[in-house]
Formats: structure tokens, sequence, C-alpha cells
């Protein structure tokens, strides 16, 4: 931040200096072309004039502002400015007859901005906390464009919001299921049959609102293992919590007829219990649950 700083400041002193040489050729050719003598050679104040490595204009004071390489000695005279310090930042200092030192801005000088007298301790601050708040603004403007992308990713897959698509994608869920308690496919499970829960839990005999939460079972090995434990077809392995010790649970699962046998096991401390189905009728099974866990539905 600093250097490109530098450089700019520099390329337009030295902008403003060459359009002042043009300006005065141009004077100079125009006085010749009137009959003025273009054998004088004069340098008006204010005029741009080269030497080895830089260049510089004598202000109305009759002091030299250079702008450049440091200037040789036989050009220096006591008051002269020189604004391009070796090693770095543009400086702003004075030639007191005998070394260069550090000066306050001076009214008559185009160089005299509140920057250029500043220190070199004030300036290398100045400069690290603009390149730390370029990054913030850099990191905030990133952020905000990830944002947008996410907000309409988020919609493409159905999802609300980025925070709903977030939580889905926890549990492996797509917007369908996330938003209909249900879980649609099973890794492992050709054609499984979509399990949900629409709540009005009956716990101690009474109609409650209560819902179950349903969620995906990621880990095949429930699978494979029920698959060992029970003949039959694996309709789904879900995951089921609801907030009671025991409670009757009616599941949705389309597809399912009245003639169904249906067989529903839980998965407990390393085994697959059996768990009482209380109606099977179309498109619902409902079980007599005492405890949250891996729920198994196969048809037999």
């Amino acid at each position: 931040m600093r250097t490109v700083r530098k450089m700019l400041g520099f390329m337009l002193a030295v902008c403003l200096m060459v359009s002042a040489m043009a300006v005065f050729a141009a004077e100079g050719d125009s006085s010749e072309g009137s009959g003025g003598s273009g054998s004088e050679t004069t340098t008006p104040s204010n005029s741009a004039v080269s030497y080895p490595g830089g260049t510089y204009i004598t202000d109305s004071n009759g002091h030299k502002n250079f702008v450049g390489e440091e200037p040789g000695l036989s050009l220096l005279t006591p008051g002269d400015l020189w604004f391009d310090k070796p090693g770095g930042a543009t400086a702003y200092v004075r030639w007191d007859g005998s070394k260069w030192v550090p000066t306050e801005s001076s009214g008559g000088s185009s160089s005299g901005s509140d920057s250029d007298s500043k220190s070199a301790v004030e300036k290398e601050a100045e400069a690290r906390a603009e390149a730390e708040a370029a990054v913030e603004r850099a990191i905030q403007e990133q952020a905000s464009r990830d944002a947008v992308i996410l907000a309409g990713a988020a919609m493409d897959e159905g999802f609300a919001d980025m925070g709903d698509m977030y939580i889905a994608s926890q549990k492996s869920m797509s917007a369908g299921e996330f938003y209909n308690n249900a879980v649609v496919s099973t890794p492992g499970i050709e054609n499984a049959v979509t399990v949900g829960q629409g709540g009005n839990l009956v716990v101690n005999g009474q109609v409650t609102n209560m819902s179950a939460s349903i969620s995906k079972v990621t880990n095949r090995a429930y699978v494979d293992s029920v698959r060992i434990e029970q003949e039959g077809r694996v309709l789904n392995v879900v995951d089921v919590s609801y907030p009671a010790t025991e409670a009757t649970i009616n599941f949705y699962m389309p597809s399912v007829t009245a003639e169904d046998t249906i067989v529903a096991l839980q998965y407990n401390a390393g085994t697959w219990v059996e768990v009482e189905v209380a109606e099977v009728r179309a498109d619902h099974v409902t079980l007599n649950m005492k405890g949250n866990g891996v729920v198994a539905f196969i048809a037999k």
C-alpha cells in the first residue's frame, strides 16, 4: 500500500513538472516567432529542470524542489527541498547547508502537505492500518459474495434460507425431507419407503401436540445388520426421537396397505429389539415406542 502511494505521488510530481516544461517551451517558441531573442537562457520560476536521476523546479522563494535521486552538492543551496529520500517512502526534507533534515509543511511549496510532515513511524503506522482495513474490506466483500452464492444455492435446492440448508446438510437431508420431517432415501436400501411423522403423539393415553423427529441413518451398517436379524424386505431405517419416555407414534409410510405384515425393530445396546406394532393401515404404521433410537421397518 505504501509503495503504491509513493509511486502515485512521484508520478504526479513528475507529470506536473513535465507539463510545466512543455508550457515553458511553448512560450519560448512563441517568443521567437514574435521576434523575441532565442539566445536568452534565463530559467523562470516554477519551470522544470532535469538533473541526473530526477527533476526540480525553483519556487517563488528561490529554493529548488527536487524529485528523484539525491541531487549533487553542486546543485544545492540552503533551504532546498528533496521529496524522494533513498530507502523507501516519499519524504520531505530540507538541505541545511551540510545535511538533509526533516521539515514541517511549507506554505510556499506544493509539497507542504500534512502527510509529508509526518514521521516515518507515523507513516508506517498509517500504512499498516490502511493495509489491515483493506484486508478487512476484502474479507467482508468476499463474505458478501459468498452469502449471495449460498443464498442462490439454497433457493435452488428448495430451502427457505442458508440456515435451513446448513442444518439439513448436517443431517444429510434434502429440502423435502427437512421440511416434511421425513426420510425418503437411505443408503443401502433400494426403493426405500418414505417414513414421516406429523405429530399428535399419544402419551399416557392422551393425544398431545408433540411430534417425533425423523432423521436419516447414513451408516448402512444398521441396514446390513437388521437384514441379518430379520427376514423380509427392509422398507426403511430411520432415527426417531421424541420428548417422552413412552409414546404411541403414527408414522406416514406411503404405499403401505392394511393387508401388509409389518415388523418394526429398534436398535438398543448393540441388539435389535422388536417394537410393538399398534396398527397398520393404508399409508400408515403406528408403533408403541418405549424410547428414542434407530428403528427399522420390515415387510414380511
